[in-house]
């Protein structure tokens, strides 16, 4: 066996402060470390919260660099808990101007974080952010895992290069709304029986403006069950989940759908043109 213990904290960030939500999922990792997780992930930019129409200008000023405070804050707590802690966060890079919708990595061995950023970006997301521009897994003591954002779970080509990459457990930090309930659960379904793996969607809860969320985080095994979730209008709270990623290669030797597949022919998967 190879046991891991996710926490998914359905949380209700306050749009723009930073400082209080850096305070409340603090708090949040504190508790998971009491609940006897390894690992606990937080929804698309929970630092800030999401909506950019709302949030303007104020969206330069609260990007972070891996390096910034609230980041060595976060570091700090994953090393003191002893966990693996994901948190979606505004980022700034390296060229003035340009920032990203995020997910920061932290672990709990004193290495320094990681980031990734989301690849497909959401309606008007593309006029605030750029979007990433690779798909990545990473090693932790548990197995390997690769993080992808919100819109990012509907697209069938990136978790499939990050199960090739030997991804046994994707997460999916979002803020999924309302208007589109009838996929959340269907997308991370589809993707774990996709390839055979582990996915753990985390949404947020609550309502910006406009936008209303739908929580209902959960965790989806290898043959694309549900196993565990949250209610919609569950704020600040986890949901822990034990699972096993020896689970991942005994699914892909009974379903043989993975071991069946015919790379040779999926060539125009790549085809940019759209007809």
């Amino acid at each position: 066996m190879r046991p891991l213990t996710l926490a998914l904290a359905q949380t209700n960030p306050e749009l723009g402060n930073l400082e209080g939500n850096l305070s409340n999922i603090l708090k949040l990792i504190e508790e998971a470390g009491r609940k006897g997780a390894d690992f606990v992930v937080f929804p698309e930019l929970a630092l800030t919260g999401y909506n950019q129409e709302l949030l303007g200008d104020k969206l330069l000023e609260l990007a972070l660099n891996l390096e910034d405070k609230p980041m060595k804050d976060l570091n700090e707590a994953a090393c003191d808990s002893g966990l693996y802690v994901a948190v979606g966060f505004i980022e700034k890079r390296t060229i003035p101007g340009v920032i990203f919708n995020s997910i920061a990595l932290f672990s709990p061995e004193s290495l320094p974080p990681v980031s990734v950023a989301k690849v497909h970006l959401f309606t008007a997301e593309k006029l605030h952010f750029r979007a990433g521009s690779e798909l990545k897994t990473f090693k932790i003591k548990h197995g390997t895992v690769g993080l992808f954002i919100c819109m990012d779970i509907g697209y069938p080509e990136a978790s499939r290069i990050l199960a090739l990459q030997g991804a046994e457990l994707l997460i999916a930090p979002s803020c999924w709304i309302r208007e589109d309930e009838d996929l959340w659960e269907l997308h991370l379904r589809a993707r774990a029986l996709d390839n055979l793996l582990f996915v753990a969607g985390c949404n947020r809860a609550g309502v910006e403006g406009n936008l209303s969320y739908i929580g209902q985080s959960m965790m989806v095994d290898p043959r694309g069950h549900v196993i565990s979730r949250l209610k919609r209008d569950d704020e600040d709270k986890l949901l822990v989940t034990k699972i096993d990623l020896d689970e991942v290669p005994k699914a892909r030797r009974r379903a043989l759908h993975w071991l069946g597949r015919r790379p040779e022919l999926y060539g125009p998967v790549s085809d940019v043109r759209v007809d």
